[in-house]
């Protein structure tokens, strides 16, 4: 199914995306968007670039550290899901205290030559 057009000096008709253009050009009715209290996916030809999030009670810091937070929660997953496709998943702690004291030793001897 196509999706609408945005007519133009208007805000992208998708509910969750909005232009570059759009923002450039009509910024007071893309923070009227945000006030909804949902993220905008900002869009430069055709791409999404960033999310644009509302933060209603101003509080730049806590929204930043959330940010932060969930970034590494997506690293976590890809880490995991790499362990997964590699069969390193499986590995008991014997295993992985075995490759730590090998990984270790070879850092040692790196460090001494």
């Amino acid at each position: 199914m196509p999706r609408p057009k945005s007519k133009p000096g208007s805000p992208a008709r998708e509910p969750d995306r909005i232009t570059y253009r759009d923002l450039r050009n009509t910024p007071g009715r893309v923070f009227e968007r945000l006030a909804g209290d949902e993220p905008l996916t900002l869009v430069a030809d055709g791409t999404p670039r960033a999310l644009l999030i509302p933060i209603p009670d101003g509080d730049v810091a806590t929204a930043r550290e959330a940010y932060v937070r969930g970034r590494a929660l997506l690293a976590l997953r890809r880490i995991q899901d790499r362990a997964r496709r590699e069969g390193k998943a499986r590995l008991t702690p014997a295993d992985i205290n075995r490759v730590i004291r090998e990984v270790r030793q070879e850092r040692a001897r790196a460090d001494r030559d």
